[in-house]
């Protein structure tokens, strides 16, 4: 805890020295932050207390005022307001009419977030044939809290559109879905309303046959077709699905070929 003590009086500090005056939130002005953090912030850390505001932030589309993010953070007000403070001056979060959202800072280091490096580094070449020889949008996806969530995309003229399902119901209705959800174990427990539990079934008794694809004709979106392939590490899990995507009314007769090889090709990177 010392250590931590340490470490946030001296963030406290410079993140004082860096906003300047601000408002208290019982309206009164400060000539800077105060150096020692409150003890409700301190004996939990300041990395939690602002993971904790960060973590608030993410599930609220519509920002949140003071009394609220304190609220959902567990924190008094007055450490929340500090904390917050310090995040809009690093650019973490933003402030517009007394309320917080999520800043430009945190997206930029969203997006470069890997899921896992060592499926992204065997799937970038096959993902990248699969779009050349295919001539179609191509991908590489995980399931990650119930949404799909790529690895590696590729377009074959360096451009495309994936559209992202709403919910895990319309997940469940695309082809890169249906093979991630049937390949996350051996019951029918938190599996989507969208299929009966017979063809969730048929489809996991199905998905292990090396030629094995999955074909959606227009089921989660209306004028696309795709085809999908499971992946697999080397103790037989699932890594990911190996996707083509286009717009058609039903997939070209070469697709389910070229996904398994692609599919195979990212399993052998991985051995």
């Amino acid at each position: 805890m010392g250590e931590f003590a340490t470490a946030g009086n001296v963030l406290d500090e410079r993140l004082a020295a860096a906003t300047g005056l601000l408002s208290h939130p019982d309206g009164a002005a400060q000539d800077k932050l105060t150096v020692t953090l409150p003890a409700s912030v301190s004996r939990r850390g300041v990395l939690d207390g602002a993971f904790a505001i960060l973590e608030a932030l993410a599930t609220a589309e519509g920002g949140l005022g003071l009394t609220a993010l304190a609220g959902a953070c567990g924190l008094a007000k007055t450490s929340s307001f500090r904390l917050a403070e310090q995040l809009v001056a690093l650019g973490a979060l933003q402030r517009v009419n007394n309320r917080y959202y999520i800043g430009a800072r945190i997206g930029r280091i969203g997006e470069s977030w890997q899921p896992n490096p060592v499926l992204r580094q065997a799937g970038q070449g096959p993902v990248r044939t699969l779009a050349a020889q295919s001539r179609a949008i191509a991908s590489l996806r995980i399931l990650h809290e119930d949404r799909l969530r790529p690895i590696c995309t590729a377009a074959p003229h360096g451009r495309g559109y994936m559209p992202t399902p709403a919910s895990r119901e319309a997940t469940g209705r695309t082809a890169s879905g249906r093979v991630l959800y049937a390949t996350k174990g051996q019951n029918d427990v938190g599996l989507p309303d969208c299929w009966t539990r017979l063809e969730w079934r048929r489809l996991r008794e199905s998905i292990r046959d090396h030629h094995a694809v999955v074909v959606d004709q227009q089921d989660a979106f209306a004028g696309i077709c795709c085809v999908s392939a499971p992946v697999w590490w080397p103790n037989g899990t699932c890594a990911g699905a190996v996707t083509v995507l286009m717009q058609a009314a039903k997939p070209a007769p070469n697709l389910r070929d070229l996904v398994v090889r692609a599919a195979r090709s990212i399993g052998a990177g991985l051995r």
